[in-house]
């Protein structure tokens, strides 16, 4: 079995790193007073698009390669660049670098898989 369709390979550890970080960020800034975001719908929903990122990154990590990977893959880039928006909106610099975290997270994720696929076919 290669390496990218076995569960347990450390492909994702900086999608659900840097997802966790944006978590606790946006979760410190909905709840702390003083933020100038605190209990506002766009903290809220920065909190809950990282929850999906992290979601996303373990549907990724479970699937076998296929249509159904690159589909989650799709879905997790476009979150991650969505809640980088939305921490730029809510002037939330550190929520916008643990986006790009996910997104370099993402970035290997896919190029390890691809080199797996080569070695797997040569």
């Amino acid at each position: 079995m290669p390496q990218s369709a076995r569960p347990g390979t450390p492909r994702t550890i900086l999608i659900v790193a840097g997802a966790l970080g944006g978590l606790a960020i946006a979760i410190y800034n909905y709840v702390t007073p003083l933020t100038g975001v605190n209990g506002t719908y766009g903290a809220a929903l920065a909190i809950f698009g990282c929850a999906m990122l992290i979601l996303g990154a373990f549907v990724v990590q479970l699937t076998p390669p296929g249509a159904l990977r690159g589909s989650f893959r799709f879905l997790i880039g476009l979150g991650a660049v969505l809640t980088a928006l939305a921490g730029y909106f809510l002037h939330e610099w550190w929520l916008i670098v643990a986006m790009a975290i996910t997104l370099l997270g993402l970035a290997f994720d896919i190029a390890q898989s691809r080199t797996t696929r080569k070695g797997a076919l040569a």
